[in-house]
């Protein structure tokens, strides 16, 4: 128990640390701007799979150049002046930092709480590690993934999603060159649907699509009802369908699945089902699960109660609107968090509350670094 006289002396020390009394308002250096970055990226599930510009200023710009159409080697019989090669292709992704604020109050039964004879760089990292970091890293990458701003999801003016384009809404909306996030150079994104099968003898009459190239619509993996009762795994079609290019680049192990928890247990339990070697070791061993080497990353934020949008082409991104949820398979570093260094945290002493308030500031965006090396799967049912 902390008394008022120690309160006092804990207090008077943090705030003379800080120069709080002459300077209220605290700009972190370049630093200490790093630490607070990390700390906030460090509490996400995609944090190893996406890459973080840390960025000095509100804008920062990233450009693809590449050939165009047609090619560049001739026989030289039939080389002349009109092969010269004089059309270049350019594309520009625009990370564009939106400003965020927020405050946490420290109570002074907080304090109380911890360890006696801390320091005040112990206490500034309790504060950013187990109050502010987790709640800003859940709520960044919520936004991260399903932010728009066309009122898709019709986000309130106090919610940060709608602040920016998030990953899903790019992917949906570059997948041919009149969509806005479509890329000049390397092309556009792809698009599955698992509610969507081709027609045949373990395709519900209700999911048949012309487009369809799952076997069987529904969860990420599913069993025929049928001998020989095959396994189709949803996660094979999508590997099939990310351009050679970037599979053979960095190697499968540089890519990776992100999805709900849940579709990782629907993917493991169908395993189990098939009696084998490879379903036992679904249930003993406790390793990262891969697909062909490439890992299945669980990310518990990815909503699991997406519905039909209603409008063509449907995207299945609507919020409380049903049951589906997504998976994306991306290489290491494709998806962007742009991190603005600009990070100021002012603290404001309330006696009436018996508090401290640490009103904070920052910028980021989000952006994906090339949207052809994206394969998004909509729709995607999942058993709780």
């Amino acid at each position: 128990m902390v008394d008022a006289k120690e309160y006092l002396r804990r207090k008077f020390k943090i705030q003379k640390a800080y120069a709080l009394i002459a300077a209220p308002t605290i700009q972190l250096t370049e630093e200490e701007a790093d630490k607070f970055i990390t700390c906030i990226v460090d509490e996400t599930a995609m944090k190893h799979y996406a890459r973080v510009e840390k960025m000095s200023r509100q804008q920062k710009n990233i450009r693809h150049l590449g050939f165009g159409e047609g090619k560049i080697l001739y026989p030289a019989g039939a080389f002349d002046e009109s092969k010269y090669k004089k059309q270049w292709a350019h594309n520009r992704i625009q990370l564009q930092t939106q400003e965020l604020r927020g405050a946490v109050a420290v109570f002074d039964s907080d304090l109380e709480d911890l360890p006696s004879g801390i320091s005040p760089v112990e206490f500034t990292d309790t504060l950013m590690k187990t109050i502010v970091a987790p709640k800003i890293g859940n709520e960044l990458e919520y936004a991260y993934w399903m932010g728009d701003t066309h009122a898709y999801n019709s986000w309130c003016d106090d919610d940060i999603e709608s602040l920016w384009d998030g990953w899903r809404y790019i992917i949906t909306r570059a997948r041919i060159s009149t969509d806005n996030y479509y890329n000049k150079v390397c092309g556009g994104s792809h698009l599955k649907y698992a509610c969507r099968c081709e027609s045949g003898a373990y395709c519900e009459s209700a999911a048949e699509h012309p487009e369809g190239q799952f076997e069987m619509a529904g969860k990420i993996a599913e069993i025929q009802t049928a001998e020989p009762y095959n396994l189709e795994v949803k996660y094979g079609i999508m590997l099939k369908n990310m351009p050679s290019k970037y599979k053979a680049k960095g190697g499968l192990s540089e890519m990776v699945f992100l999805n709900s928890d849940l579709v990782t247990q629907d993917y493991l339990i169908a395993l189990e089902k098939r009696g084998t070697n490879l379903g036992d070791r679904a249930i003993t061993e406790g390793d990262i699960t891969r697909y062909h080497k490439v890992p299945i990353v669980d990310c518990p934020l990815m909503p699991t109660d997406l519905g039909t949008d209603g409008v063509a082409p449907d995207f299945y991104g609507q919020i409380g609107g049903g049951e589906y949820t997504d998976c994306l398979l991306v290489p290491k570093n494709n998806l962007i968090i742009g991190m603005q260094k600009d990070i100021v945290i002012e603290p404001f002493r309330s006696p009436a509350d018996r508090a401290t308030y640490y009103f904070y500031t920052m910028r980021t965006c989000c952006a994906i670094e090339n949207v052809n090396a994206c394969v998004l799967t909509v729709c995607l049912e999942h058993t709780c």
